[in-house]
């Protein structure tokens, strides 16, 4: 008898074999979660995170600090973001940033040249002719902002999102735009979309920007563009998260447990002299997806997220 290939049976066979390690993962990355959120120090920054605003203009709480992850508009047309910018200009935040999403068309030039059917620039519409106020827009860049309170922050922002439809700021999943690219000095990383493993919708976000993270460890990272996947986290980028991120992603195996039952042992002995994971050199990053529409035609408004730092 001829032997069928069949690759959806290979891939579920592999699946099942690596559920035993996924299971064992998840209930020692359990046991060991115990990352407290960072120190408030003595002169903190509020910051209001929002993305995916899709033309609403809902009120926002005040604070110091505005961040919007993208996906301002529906259609990404000059009116749209045009009337969103005059919103934001409105705030009271001593600084508004933001970045575009995948809807926000006509902010990508590469998007507006390849595909002239879905976004025109005509005389008086154009990319250039939008009021941007006292709005600080990032397109993979970096600001450093100063406090009347004698804080600094650094900020870097970029719109990419792996390839999903026909969109702007994409590009293909396997590529990597991620490594190397957010500064050293990086303390609140601005992106649309979610890094994989971390409010992702079970694995949508992008594993080369998970990486970036682990070597970076910024404080904060806020993104969007996955709506249903919002909410919020606190991790420390160590050696036990590099573990099980890379468990989760499929990329390691039975080594790598081997590896967070270790840590996870040093750690929780270490914890009860004071010196356990959640006071180890390695800060906390506090991860926050603040995409306020809701998924899949919920329009339902959600309220702003405030964090400080």
């Amino acid at each position: 008898m001829k032997r069928v290939h069949n690759p959806s049976a290979q891939t579920s066979g592999k699946a099942s074999r690596r559920e035993p390690l996924l299971s064992v993962a998840a209930k020692l990355y359990k046991w060991c979660d115990n990352v407290k959120p960072p120190t408030i120090p003595a002169n903190p920054i509020t910051i209001v995170c929002i993305s995916d605003t899709h033309n609403s203009q809902p009120e926002l709480p005040g604070g110091d600090l505005l961040l919007h992850a993208g996906d301002l508009t529906q259609s990404g047309s000059f009116k749209e973001l045009q009337d969103q910018l005059d919103w934001l200009n409105t705030q009271p935040h001593q600084y508004k940033v933001l970045i575009a999403g995948n809807h926000d068309l006509l902010l990508d030039p590469v998007f507006t040249d390849n595909f002239p059917e879905r976004i025109y620039e005509k005389p008086g519409s154009c990319r250039s002719d939008l009021k941007w106020g006292d709005i600080i827009y990032l397109q993979n860049t970096s600001v450093k902002l100063h406090f009347a309170n004698g804080r600094s922050i650094n900020i870097h922002g970029s719109p990419l999102t792996p390839q999903f439809g026909n969109w702007a700021f994409q590009y293909p999943p396997i590529r990597d735009v991620w490594t190397n690219v957010i500064p050293q000095d990086t303390e609140i990383l601005l992106t649309h979309g979610p890094p994989k493993c971390h409010l992702d919708l079970g694995g949508k976000g992008d594993a080369y920007l998970t990486k970036e993270l682990l070597r970076k460890r910024p404080s904060l990272v806020v993104f969007g563009h996955l709506h249903a996947a919002r909410g919020e986290e606190v991790v420390v980028f160590d050696g036990i998260q590099a573990a099980y991120d890379g468990i989760i992603m499929g990329e390691k195996g039975y080594l790598s447990l081997a590896v967070m039952a270790w840590l996870s042992l040093y750690h929780k002995t270490a914890g009860r002299l004071g010196k356990g994971r959640e006071a180890s050199k390695s800060k906390a990053t506090r991860l926050v997806n603040a995409a306020m529409i809701g998924d899949k035609g919920d329009q339902t408004l959600r309220a702003a997220m405030s964090v400080t730092l």
